[in-house]
């Protein structure tokens, strides 16, 4: 009895487990941009930048470009589903916002994001 109890709740766990996933993975756009623009202070190498393109979709996306301020747009030709790529600022570009768009119509602006720092782990002060 107890065998048969522990089957059927397996077989629950794992079907709740399939859907979930199912749902998630069909509910998922067709195209979509995930954009993470980090300004990072440390201790050695002062302020750096990065922009972090992830393509989140279930589609190819084409002809990303970052324009990070006047002077400074840079491109990738394409980014498949799931792949992720950084652009860099180049170190004399003044950067308030992000722009990054897509050859599919996808256009994110954003702020720059400043991670917090902890006392006692790297990057965190002294």
């Amino acid at each position: 009895m107890r065998v048969i109890i522990a089957v059927a709740v397996a077989a629950a766990i794992g079907i709740a487990f399939a859907g979930y996933f199912a749902y998630t993975w069909l509910s998922r756009p067709q195209y979509a941009l995930e954009v993470d623009a980090t300004r990072d202070t440390t201790d050695i190498s002062g302020t750096l930048y990065r922009i972090r393109v992830a393509n989140v979709g279930l589609e190819r996306l084409t002809n990303i470009s970052a324009e990070m301020g006047a002077g400074d747009i840079q491109t990738k030709d394409f980014l498949d589903p799931g792949q992720t790529y950084y652009f860099y600022p180049n170190p004399d570009t003044l950067v308030p916002t992000i722009k990054v768009t897509s050859g599919e119509g996808i256009k994110v602006v954003t702020d720059y994001r400043t991670p917090t720092k902890v006392l006692g782990l790297p990057g965190g002060g002294r």
